[in-house]
């Protein structure tokens, strides 16, 4: 397989090019023989705008929920004094899904050959990188029951952001694709039928219900125009999340939108700071744990951000000069940061922060829910008592002639 990669050199300078190698531990290790520390390290894959827009994620590792339920129960066997042996081999018979169950049953075999429990697991490729070097940290240290637990908490903990964030919007969204259907009918269908009354009799209009009769006409006789041009903008908004430009204008707008910037910049530096912590916390060295986190992050601006963060790492600086100048980073953090550098408790600072800020988005995203709900009611019954005035008044004027 070919990757790419960046490095430094022991004089400082980044160097970047490509590496035929079997996986990405082999690169590393062809770097450290060239006496380069890795930066960045991804396979080399096709960049055709047709590979972006039929690429998918990967699908090869475990779902969350899957992982979750592993993690908890080896956190609580081990803690019971199971040997991790009989642990695996235990969860492989209570799988009631059969890739869980083959992956279980590998491991299990994996170690009952010698191999460590991280060895086992990297060999699957469906644990994901952060989560294996937590685990063999843990190993390392002979703290791994713990190094479950906090992994335990960590996918929880994500488990539960995920599903309150389709909770909250799912209302909101439902009630202004069900408003927005009614207005449409009411204008392209409903109103059409009155404007062949209202044709009928010589009453000049209002003129509120000239520009509603105005803008049905358009909706109705342009119908070959605008549909295909909201077809294209749907087309245009999926092709622009799954190429690089396009990407990184997203990402820059997820964490710079004023509405949902302070949502969105909670979630992300909760996330990135419970992870690092964590992997700190586990006896992670701190440049691989800025790796295994960026490399665990989609957003190409925080991706960026550790990079710088990696940079100042191996030329001897700390790490909240280069939050501060991200820009969406909250100041505070950056601060908490420094002092936990001076002090020398990044891992359970980090950690601690990650969940403050992880409870803090979740508090911003309620009150924008709570906020948005009655904006819509609100926005969308003007709309509607908009139309039905515009049918009524001329309604009126009718009445009077009949008489």
């Amino acid at each position: 397989m070919l990757f790419t990669y960046t490095a430094k050199s022991t004089s400082g300078d980044i160097q970047t090019g490509q590496i035929d190698a079997d996986d990405v531990d082999a690169v590393k290790r062809a770097l450290r023989e060239q006496s380069l520390f890795p930066i960045d390290i991804q396979r080399k894959t096709a960049t055709s705008i047709w590979t972006s827009l039929i690429s998918r994620r990967d699908k090869s590792a475990l779902g969350k929920r899957d992982l979750l339920t592993i993690t908890t129960q080896l956190a609580i066997m081990t803690k019971s004094g199971v040997d991790l042996t009989s642990a695996f081999e235990s969860l492989a018979l209570q799988s009631s899904s059969e890739r869980v169950r083959n992956v279980l049953v590998k491991v299990h075999e994996d170690v009952t050959g010698g191999k460590c429990v991280s060895e086992a697991m990297r060999a699957q490729g469906v644990f994901g990188d952060a989560y294996v070097a937590s685990v063999a940290a843990g190993e390392a240290a002979g703290r791994l029951p713990d190094v479950l637990t906090r992994l335990a908490d960590l996918q929880r903990s994500e488990i539960r952001n995920r599903a309150t964030i389709r909770t909250l919007l799912a209302y909101p969204i439902l009630l202004s694709t069900i408003s927005s259907g009614v207005v449409i009918a009411l204008v392209t269908f409903v109103l059409p039928k009155f404007q062949d009354i209202f044709s009928q009799f010589d009453v000049p209009l209002p003129v509120i219900t000239q520009v509603v009769v105005a803008i049905s006409v358009v909706l109705r006789s342009y119908t070959i125009v605008w549909a295909p041009l909201v077809v294209a903008a749907m087309i245009g908004l999926f092709v622009s999340r799954r190429v690089e430009s396009g990407k990184r204008w997203w990402d820059s707008a997820m964490l710079n939108t004023m509405v949902i910037r302070d949502i969105t910049r909670a979630f992300y530096i909760g996330r990135t700071f419970r992870l690092l912590g964590l992997m700190i916390e586990s006896g992670v060295p701190l440049l691989e744990g800025l790796q295994l986190t960026r490399n665990a992050i989609r957003n190409s601006l925080y991706r960026e951000l550790f990079n710088q963060l990696e940079e100042a790492i191996l030329n001897g600086r700390g790490l909240a000069s280069s939050l501060i100048k991200a820009g969406f980073v909250p100041p505070v953090a950056a601060e908490m940061v420094m002092t936990a550098e001076r002090t020398g408790t990044l891992g359970m600072v980090t950690e601690l922060m990650g969940a403050h800020y992880e409870e803090e988005g979740e508090s911003k995203l309620r009150e924008l829910a709570t906020m948005l709900e009655p904006m819509i009611i609100v926005v969308m019954g003007v709309i509607v008592a908009t139309i039905v005035i515009a049918v009524m008044l001329p309604m009126f004027d009718i009445a009077q002639l009949a008489k």
